[in-house]
């Protein structure tokens, strides 16, 4: 997998870290930035590079745990997480400090190094801030998980085009 499969901004550890597989938290980490974007005014993550961005969001949210720390499977990676300067998390009041009580705990929780502790997206819709807004009779959920495997495909740039070309009459 790419690690440029979000804009930077809004990029997942587990992405910039070169996990071998990612899920949908990494969309989960993605809103939280967006929603705090939104709380603040500006980008709560400006990095100005791939490697300035993981330095911004550790300067915010501390160094990454452990649990993390062990799916990186880059020795390169893994030597730039272990060279950075010790460092611990602000409380996302002290970030973004007009945002209420319930935001800034929903934020908090998207925002997490490790994508199993982050919030899911259901947990997310019935989390006291979203709450008003939570309907699970009309918040519907994919029977199953799209099977992206085709893009593993290793075709001519021909027969991509013809697939492409396919798709746009559909």
């Amino acid at each position: 997998m790419t690690g440029y499969v979000s804009t930077r901004y809004y990029r997942a550890p587990e992405i910039m870290l070169t996990w071998r597989k990612y899920n949908e938290k990494v969309d989960i980490w993605s809103a939280g930035c967006i929603f705090a974007e939104l709380l603040l005014g500006k980008p709560l993550f400006p990095g100005t590079n791939h490697i300035n961005q993981f330095f911004v969001i550790t300067d915010l949210l501390g160094n990454p745990p452990e649990e993390v720390i062990n799916n990186i499977t880059s020795e390169n990676t893994l030597n730039f997480i272990n060279s950075l300067p010790k460092r611990e998390r602000k409380p996302i009041s002290q970030l973004i400090p007009n945002a209420n009580a319930d935001a800034a705990v929903l934020i908090d929780r998207m925002l997490q190094f490790d994508p199993q502790v982050r919030i899911s997206a259901t947990e997310a819709l019935a989390s006291p801030y979203l709450a008003p807004y939570h309907d699970p009779n009309d918040e519907p959920v994919a029977a199953e998980a799209f099977d992206w495997a085709f893009l593993e495909a290793n075709l001519p740039a021909d027969i991509w085009k013809t697939i492409m070309s396919v798709l746009d009459t559909v």
